[in-house]
């Protein structure tokens, strides 16, 4: 004989789920923003300064890991840090909330923060002719500028813990040559390292190794 099932059981499970449901999302809040605090982040590309590398609404994943072992290096894209944040100000329930939509990449970059390529590192002699970029006398192949300029600036030499970064669209960019000036070590937020979307761009990140001779003297 089958006995009458009893519904009793799903009924009970039901309310309590429902109470457990908000601390589930309060740690998946928390998780999320720990995790773009210091492991990675999804960052939504605003502008085109990075293009043809970045495209605008470009999705990229920036890792953070890595530079808390070695230096950012010439070639690398980067995201850093530009003026003061006001998130201290902000209660804590906000900034997690917007922490999870930025490590989902939901929401834009702040404008804030940048994305640009390294150039220079401290010690470094850095000069542009004609829109050709020199590092200590040495002229770059850079196949990742299509978009390019005939700007002239310098020499400069790059501050020890510094960077000097430029967009690789040279033409409409902000970076060291405008109004960043060099970058502090401190302000560096991580490696850029995968186009996630759209999928057609997925992959195409392009984070060049550039040989660089050491400055002279």
């Amino acid at each position: 004989m089958t006995e009458p099932s009893d519904g009793t059981s799903a009924e009970r499970a039901r309310p309590s789920f429902l109470r457990e449901l908000p601390v589930l999302l309060l740690i998946a809040l928390v998780v999320a923003f720990l995790l773009r605090t210091f492991v990675l982040q999804v960052f939504f590309i605003p502008s085109s300064s990075m293009e043809p590398t970045l495209q605008v609404d470009d999705r990229m994943v920036v890792e953070k890991v890595t530079y808390h072992f070695r230096d950012p290096q010439h070639g690398e894209v980067i995201v850093f840090g530009g003026a003061s944040r006001p998130e201290g100000d902000e209660p804590l329930a906000t900034r997690l909330q917007r922490g999870a939509w930025q490590f989902l990449g939901v929401v834009p970059i702040s404008a804030r923060d940048y994305v640009k390529r390294v150039i220079g590192v401290g010690g470094d002699v850095v000069e542009l002719v004609d829109g050709d970029v020199s590092v200590n006398g040495h002229t770059l192949d850079e196949p990742y500028v299509v978009l390019g300029d005939r700007d002239n600036f310098g020499p400069v030499t790059v501050p020890d813990d510094h960077y000097f970064l430029l967009g690789d669209n040279r033409g409409n960019s902000s970076d060291s040559r405008r109004g960043l000036g060099f970058v502090a070590r401190d302000d560096v937020i991580g490696r850029a390292a995968i186009i996630i979307w759209p999928m057609s761009n997925a992959g195409r990140l392009t984070t060049e190794a550039l040989s660089i001779p050491e400055p002279a003297g």
